[in-house]
Formats: structure tokens, sequence, C-alpha cells
């Protein structure tokens, strides 16, 4: 299942296709469910996750879904409507077996202050921040970060250090949410840390990703989707010891959050030399500069490898 409703639309079917050229054909005989931003369905032919079909309401897509009977789904929707939760319900109510997080842990992953409260309560780093709703006063000033607080890939994102370019970035993540995450800004070097569980559900740290946008002040959109834009080391060239402490973060986020099958947590080290956590994200990108399939084929995973992972963890479940 690719697309959906959110601004992460387009990414999702980057992520879909590329899972889609790297599948097993001796293994799986894929077909493609495309939810537009109307939320209606489609079921293109073949592999072309944009191809034409009929455009289905919710319970026809449902009932064609279902009169083709998969063995498995693997949701590939990044974003609200597919990585929160949403999909994942209907998929547990019809009884099919799918890649990834149930619908708890992807809705409490999804929102950023409430992922934010579990890392707080059990003692794991974050930097101070608030949650704030059209009309309420911030307390943290800039220097900061701006960002929607249920959206991913740095949709809406922004990093300010006046009060007008503050009040820019309000606006502009007040326009993909109704709630907005506030956070201290924090200089330091970027790194992603994915997590894969094994055919038994025991979940494993991934090689550590260091984040070096070229041109960019962050890791936003155009630094992630961007062949080129980046320079992704992996593994990170970081301390062993520093090295397994961020590991063991990642994997503490994995099962506080209580994510299953993958997961991938971002992680900022100040110039103290302190990690601090980001987010975490269920469905991690997919596409050809994604990070999750770079740590694993780290790791010695091929992306097809990865993707017959995923889908046998899901059927063994």
């Amino acid at each position: 299942m690719v697309g959906g409703p959110s601004g992460e639309h387009d990414i999702s079917l980057a992520s879909g296709a590329e899972a889609l050229r790297n599948l097993d054909r001796d293994r799986y005989r894929p077909f493609v469910v495309r939810v537009g931003r109307d939320a209606r369905w489609t079921f293109p032919e073949g592999d072309d996750v944009r191809g034409d079909g009929p455009s289905l309401p919710v319970h026809e897509g449902i009932a064609e879904l279902m009169r083709r009977a998969p063995d498995v789904v693997f949701p590939i929707m990044h974003g609200p409507y597919g990585e929160d939760g949403h999909v994942q319900a209907l998929l547990d109510l019809l009884g099919l077996p799918y890649v990834g997080s149930g619908p708890d842990a992807s809705s409490l992953a999804m929102n950023k202050a409430r992922t934010r409260d579990v890392y707080r309560a059990n003692g794991l780093p974050v930097a101070r921040g608030e949650e704030l709703r059209r009309g309420e006063v911030g307390q943290i000033a800039p220097p900061c970060v701006v960002k929607p607080l249920r959206l991913g890939s740095s949709v809406g994102l922004d990093i300010v250090h006046t009060t007008e370019a503050y009040d820019r970035a309000l606006a502009t993540a007040f326009e993909h949410d109704d709630r907005v995450l506030i956070e201290a800004f924090v200089t330091g070097e970027e790194l992603t840390a994915g997590v894969l569980e094994d055919l038994d559900g025991v979940p494993h740290a991934l090689p550590l990703v260091a984040i070096r946008p070229k041109d960019r002040p962050f890791f936003d959109l155009h630094a992630k989707y961007t062949p080129g834009a980046t320079d992704e080391i992996c593994p990170a060239p970081f301390p062993d010891a520093l090295t397994r402490r961020l590991q063991a973060l990642a994997l503490d986020a994995h099962r506080l959050l209580g994510c299953r099958a993958l997961s991938r947590t971002d992680m900022i080290i100040g110039q103290d030399g302190e990690p601090i956590l980001l987010e975490t994200n269920t469905i991690p990108g997919l596409t050809k500069t994604s990070l999750l399939p770079q740590a694993a084929a780290a790791a010695g995973l091929t992306y097809p490898a990865l993707l017959d992972r995923l889908l046998q963890r899901a059927l063994v479940r």
C-alpha cells in the first residue's frame, strides 16, 4: 500500500516503487494499492505505483482488497493515515497480516510530543520542548526548531534564529497540523539508528548512519531526497563506546514505544558529546537515498533480503 492523503504522498510512492523494483519475484507476486490524496483507492495494473485504474471509495477499495486475498500487506505510507495507526487498525479488523508496527505504537510514534513523553519518562535524553496549539504563546525562544506534531520527512519543519523567522515557521507548521512542537535548538552531529527484528521478533540495532548535509543548515526535505545533497556515512565514524550507547538508545526507543519489525530513531550529538533523541519512525523511507536500507546493507542485508526479512516476519507473526 502506498500514497495516502498526507504531505508525504509522493515520498511514499517513491519508497513503494523502489521496494517493488527490489522484491524477489521468485518468492512474491505483488500488486499495488495506491491511496490517493483524496483517500480513494486505486489498484494499478503491474508495478507502476502511479498507474491508472478505477478510483474507488474506501469501502469499495476494502472489498477489492479482500477479493484479492493477500497473504500479507506491506504498508509503505509515510505520515498521517498510513504511518499513524489508521491503516494498521483497519488491517487488524480485516484479519490481514502486515509489515511493521501495530496501531498503538504507530499512533504513539507519529505524535512527536507523546513520543518525547515516553522518552523522558524512561530516562532517554531529549531537548527542552513544548507543544503549542493555534493562538498559544510559546516559552521557548529562538534559536529553536519548529515542526508539525504529526508529520515526517521534515515537511513543515524549520530551524529559526529570529522572532520574525519564528512567526513564519509557526504559520507554515500550522498549515500541516493543528498542533506544533517547539524544541530548543541543539548544535551537533545528526545521525540515525535503525532497528530490525529477526524472525523470532528479537530486535537488533543496525549500523549507525552519520548525516552531513552539504549545502543545507539541517537534514531537510531537499537534503533527504536529493541524490548527492547529503553525505551519509555508514557505519558512522564514531568511537565504539559511543556507537554502542547510541544503538542501545535506539533499541530502548523501539521497545518502549512498542514498535514491531523495524524502526529508525533520529538523534543528534550535542557539542557536549551527549546524545539527544529527536523522533522514532515506524515506517522509515525506502527510497534510493533512504537511510534504513543503507544501514541494512552495511549489516550484510541486500535490499531484496531486507524486504524478505520484513515480509517473512509479518507472515511468521
